[in-house]
């Protein structure tokens, strides 16, 4: 039976009455706190509205041009490519490494006379092979899409160090989830300038879309909670992802980050480190405790320290991967099966001429389960219980099916 009350979702939403008064203040009487975030291992970074408008930025200072081949990943949040065709580029599809859900530098070095400029994205966490990447590129601009990797490393550098401009995301769901909200880092002292330039330029929030942006995000947040996102908040998504066109999702504004999202983002910083260290301890328990087939999670790669935002679980076929989502479904645990629209959306909407098979075949096998900091071991014991179960009926019915 359909158990939709307590379901637990698969992220973390987090904005408390307090957060709530918080930013009403800020939005009311500004503080003089520090315009910059200060990132562990990057130091001072400018904050901006999202990271939407991060990568139109990072492209403007760039001067890249009209017209410019950007590649980027298929396999990544679309809203990426919707930066890319908003700052007047085109974006050139990259396949990934099957191993981390990122693009390798082979592919690149194969891409590279087609493109003039590169996000990586470090997808779900992982880290990309940023020096070869670098290697590939032969001098070509390197934009890093950390939205997700907020704390990785790879050989001891934080992720946002490697490449010309890094671009990180507060949004719902990350690791300083503040609702919305943005960075943009750069080592170079001319490009920083630059950036700093042009998000200056941008127009500052008005109160009352401030006050509009937070009592929408506390809202918002309380359909993610675990007493509603099941009888409502789920029903409400899918109702949205189905009436809401492709390119319509996720839109786009440039301008400075809201004062109230902010302030939060500062009072969550020093609770990054541990944030990450119970998600990795999270991550580490569902490796020991899953009887399942060892190809189907995803072990940090050597000299790679991950924060774990996101564990993806890859399945042999489609129909064991949704079977296996529908079942932990009856047992109250959300799942999520990201981008899945992909294919058809970016053929649609940016060109996509389907020639990136890893990923669609990757799309189409992979699953989310809850690993979020906000779990009690309590709940860590009942997923990896309901996920041995139901894999072990599905994979014994797949072994019948092939005996019989």
């Amino acid at each position: 039976m359909d158990s939709m009350l307590g379901m637990l979702p698969t992220e973390i939403w987090p904005y408390s009455l307090i957060d709530l008064s918080r930013g009403f203040l800020a939005a009311t009487k500004p503080s003089k706190m520090e315009k910059n975030i200060s990132l562990p291992g990057l130091g001072g970074t400018t904050p901006i509205r999202s990271a939407r408008a991060a990568i139109i930025i990072a492209i403007k200072a760039l001067n890249l041009g009209t017209g410019a081949r950007v590649g980027v990943p298929l396999y990544c949040c679309p809203v990426v490519f919707k930066a890319i065709k908003a700052a007047g580029c085109t974006p050139t599809f990259l396949d990934v490494d099957p191993e981390i859900f990122c693009v390798s530098p082979r592919v690149v070095a194969v891409k590279e006379s087609s493109i003039d400029a590169l996000i990586a994205v470090h997808m779900f966490g992982h880290m990309c092979d940023m020096p070869g990447i670098l290697g590939a590129m032969k001098g070509k601009p390197v934009i890093e899409d950390c939205a997700q990797s907020l704390g990785s490393k790879l050989y001891g550098r934080t992720s946002g160090s490697f490449g010309d401009i890094a671009v990180f995301s507060f949004r719902f769901g990350k690791y300083l989830s503040v609702g919305e909200g943005g960075a943009i880092f750069s080592r170079d002292p001319g490009l920083s300038r630059r950036i700093s330039e042009l998000v200056a330029a941008l127009p500052a929030p008005r109160r009352a879309d401030e006050w509009l942006h937070i009592l929408k995000t506390y809202l918002r947040a309380k359909l993610r909670s675990r007493w509603l996102w099941g009888p409502v908040g789920s029903r409400i998504w899918g109702i949205y992802n189905q009436r809401t066109e492709f390119v319509d999702k996720s839109p786009i504004v440039l301008g400075q980050i809201y004062r109230s999202d902010l302030v939060i983002i500062h009072r969550r910083l020093p609770r990054l480190d541990a944030m990450i260290a119970r998600q990795r301890e999270i991550a580490n328990e569902y490796e020991r405790r899953l009887q399942i087939a060892p190809a189907i999670l995803y072990p940090e790669k050597r000299g790679g320290f991950y924060n774990r935002l996101m564990d993806p679980m890859t399945f042999p076929t489609h129909e064991q991967r949704d079977t296996l989502s529908a079942y932990l479904r009856c047992h109250s645990i959300s799942t999520a099966t990201p981008y899945e629209d992909i294919i058809t959306g970016a053929a649609e909407n940016y060109g996509y001429g389907r020639d990136c098979p890893v990923t669609e075949d990757l799309l189409g096998r992979t699953l989310i389960v809850p690993g979020h900091y906000g779990l009690r071991s309590k709940d860590v014991h009942h997923i990896t219980h309901i996920i041995n179960k139901g894999w072990s009926e599905i994979s014994g019915k797949a072994v019948r099916a092939i005996s019989g």
